[in-house]
């Protein structure tokens, strides 16, 4: 693992403690899918990369064991999380739930500056080459259309949600694979938007988000049985 080069596109925080930034540093290796999911997390070797003691690599680690990316096994200690595909279907039932609530309440509020905010991401997004790149912009656009709801916890549950799947589409290359559906989708969740139509918007943004869901499982579904076959 080197966590050299994730630390240094890690912006400090000038009262950033340390063990705040050893949790941003993985957390981002986690995401990007440069640490893989059953990978081992091993104290020392983390420590040693990034000059630190043991003690704030030990409160990272719980740190993201609450948010879902660390998981501690018997006899190995922490290792990266990995979900299952019913896992990740519960993540996005739950993700529908919260995220429709959001859109929801933030479609009245929504001025036409913000619309067209939204819009220029998407402009962005369309354009993009790099999956990585997309994907920034995909999270972009979804907070920008249901974050202005004054329901801060919600907001800190739906990211949290998503940094525990967002690994997966990274990891596959799934971003870019299917990147001509998704485009199409947000256009007509925004349409919704414009139109001020938060059941329309509300169910658009389920759908996609149920269509999202089918693909990543389907994906995973399909890396296990290629992974199980036996060699020929």
């Amino acid at each position: 693992m080197q966590l050299n080069e994730v630390l240094d596109r890690i912006p400090r925080l000038r009262k950033q403690a340390t063990h705040e930034l050893v949790a941003a540093v993985l957390r981002e290796a986690i995401t990007t899918g440069h640490l893989k999911a059953n990978q081992p997390l091993p104290q020392d070797e983390i420590a040693s990369q990034l000059q630190v003691s043991h003690i704030p690599v030990r409160e990272a680690l719980r740190q993201l064991q609450s948010e879902g990316l660390v998981t501690y096994q018997a006899n190995r200690g922490a290792t990266v999380s990995a979900l299952s595909p019913d896992e990740i279907a519960e993540i996005y039932e739950i993700r529908a739930i919260l995220e429709t609530s959001a859109i929801r309440r933030a479609v009245p509020r929504l001025t036409e500056a913000q619309l067209e905010q939204a819009s220029r991401i998407l402009d962005a997004a369309e354009q993009a080459t790099d999956g990585a790149v997309w994907g920034l912009h995909d999270v972009d656009f979804h907070q920008r259309i249901y974050a202005l709801s004054d329901r801060p916890r919600r907001d800190e549950l739906i990211a949290g949600l998503l940094r525990r799947v967002d690994r997966y589409w990274t990891l596959y290359g799934l971003m870019l694979t299917h990147r001509a559906t998704f485009d199409r989708e947000h256009r007509e969740i925004l349409a919704a938007l414009y139109q001020r139509n938060a059941d329309l918007a509300a169910g658009r943004l389920e759908a996609h988000l149920a269509g999202a869901a089918g693909l990543l499982i389907g994906e995973l579904q399909r890396v296990a049985m290629t992974v199980s076959e036996p060699a020929r």
